[in-house]
């Protein structure tokens, strides 16, 4: 018979809600910095030196000596743990306590049966952060399974779809901003100034916007590649992308060449902008590479973007273009709010039509 005391209840991840439980993660910083459950709280049991140290030791001499390690760092580290965790817990006093770790296992089980023990009892999430991530790829599967129609704002470098897709989505669009979710925007320079999100952080907030827009007969996003900096985008999504509604901003140069100074700021990130440049140097024409070089060096941004747009990109942008067979429409505009009108009224064109299909749910 199982002694009570020592008994660590436990709860499901479909049991689990962010604002029911307050959410303990003892996994290491490392691990915590990759994904999380939302809201959760980062108390960690080892840090990233010390997950390493035990996770060596388990492979190389054996489960014993591991625990052995491990019960030996944590011992150091039980009061403080408790304060912490106590802490939070005055700080949330109506939200059970549950613990998590990576799969359920010894480091949530450690934690939980020692605050049970000083009297603060709480939960252990039953399968760790990776039961929460088995969830998020279900549900992605499951929306998969859906039929969406796709409003696709595409157009060459720097014609300011983001900024038209942010103003729709204040007006309450069913937008998803998969470069925002990504928190890259998508080109070699796309990563500056920013810091990018992991695949599992980009699944988890995908999965919250489709959840929001699940009874939208359509979404809007932007044209983007199946890559996104190191984010692999659903293959549902780049399939209605190609069966969607493109919507083409069109855009003057010396106005696309602005944007792309004020998003990227080379005064600011001169050096990120110029490793940019040199990875793809490679693949452009060696005279024209040279003269984009100097120009960077020179500071001469201006100039650099233009060549850059004209010479690489734009050139980039057409070839892509002839492989996508879609019902286009074309916006021409010099200010954003002629663009943000353009797309709405492509938009009402087709909402009746669409609005007799199903949505995800």
């Amino acid at each position: 018979m199982i002694d009570e005391q020592f008994h660590i209840p436990k709860v499901s991840i479909n049991q689990w809600n962010a604002e029911k439980y307050l959410t303990i993660d003892v996994r290491s910083p490392l691990e915590f910095e990759e994904s999380s459950l939302p809201n959760a709280v980062n108390v960690p049991i080892f840090n990233n030196e010390e997950r390493v140290k035990v996770g060596t030791a388990y492979k190389q001499l054996g489960k014993a000596v591991a625990i052995k390690l491990g019960l030996a760092i944590y011992s150091k580290k039980i009061t403080e743990i408790f304060d912490t965790i106590l802490k939070l817990k005055e700080q949330h006093p109506n939200e059970k306590v549950v613990i998590v770790c990576a799969r359920g296992g010894m480091r949530s089980s450690t934690i939980a049966s020692t605050l049970n023990m000083l009297g603060m009892h709480c939960y252990q999430l039953d399968g760790g952060f990776r039961s929460y991530r088995k969830l998020i790829m279900d549900k992605l599967e499951n929306y998969s399974a859906f039929i969406k129609r796709f409003f696709i704002v595409s157009g060459n470098t720097g014609t300011r779809k983001t900024v038209v897709l942010q103003r729709l989505k204040q007006e309450g669009y069913p937008i998803i901003d998969l470069e925002g979710l990504a928190a890259h925007r998508g080109s070699a320079f796309g990563g500056i100034g920013l810091k990018a999100r992991t695949q599992k952080q980009f699944d988890a907030l995908l999965v919250e916007e489709l959840e929001i827009h699940q009874n939208s007969p359509y979404i809007i996003i932007e044209s983007e590649s199946k890559r996104i900096g190191n984010i692999i985008v659903p293959d549902f999504i780049i399939h209605g992308k190609k069966a969607g509604i493109n919507i083409e901003l069109l855009h003057p140069l010396e106005q696309r060449v602005q944007h792309l100074i004020e998003t990227y700021q080379p005064n600011k990130y001169g050096q990120e902008v110029f490793e940019a440049f040199l990875a793809i140097k490679k693949r452009m024409q060696v005279d024209i590479a040279n003269e984009i070089e100097v120009l960077l060096k020179t500071q001469q941004y201006e100039r650099a973007f233009e060549m850059l747009l004209t010479t690489y990109y734009d050139p980039q942008y057409n070839h892509a273009s002839l492989h996508y067979h879609q019902i286009n429409h074309q916006i021409q505009f010099t200010d954003v709010n002629e663009a943000v009108e353009g797309v709405k009224n492509v938009i009402a064109k087709y909402e009746y039509q669409f609005s007799t299909c199903e949505g995800m749910a």
